[in-house]
């Protein structure tokens, strides 16, 4: 149910982003001779126009498969947690709430938006290592430095 939420939520993104775009066309092609009407049924009675609208229905769709990924880092959640409460707030993330060990954390207002509200990451501990899990751009970047924050306090706590 969620996947199809978020595409949806793409969806809509993604129809919002194309007809801007041809919104942008239409006011700057100087063609005063057709109306707004007739350039959109010219666009889609062309290929072209029919392209364009299965790659949103494919973006959409698959967005949510390759967009959201689950990356590990050496530590414990518990005993890193500070460096787990550093990382995150220095991404711009805060702790939203916590509960059997599961940490999740959400992003300022602007960095929401930007991210049609799917800005979660949900971090937790998987056998010996911290599972973060998420959008793939901030995972992946928060990942990178809490993977930093724990190797450094390793070499301060030496």
């Amino acid at each position: 149910m969620r996947y199809l939420v978020k595409s949806l939520k793409y969806f809509v993104a993604l129809c919002v982003l194309c007809g801007a775009l041809v919104w942008l066309n239409i006011s700057t092609s100087g063609s005063g001779m057709l109306s707004t009407s007739e350039v959109i049924s010219l666009y889609f009675s062309t290929w072209n126009g029919w392209a364009m609208v299965a790659a949103v229905v494919l973006l959409s769709a698959t967005y949510p498969f390759f967009g959201f990924i689950r990356r590990y880092v050496d530590g414990d959640v518990v005993r890193n947690r500070q460096q787990v409460l550093a990382a995150m707030e220095m991404m711009g993330y805060s702790l939203v709430r916590e509960c059997d060990g599961v940490l999740y954390f959400r992003a300022n207002l602007l960095q929401r938006i930007t991210t049609l509200f799917e800005d979660e990451i949900k971090v937790c501990q998987a056998g010996d290592k911290i599972e973060l899990s998420g959008l793939r751009r901030a995972v992946v970047r928060t990942s990178i430095r809490l993977d930093g924050y724990i190797v450094n306090s390793a070499y301060t706590n030496e």
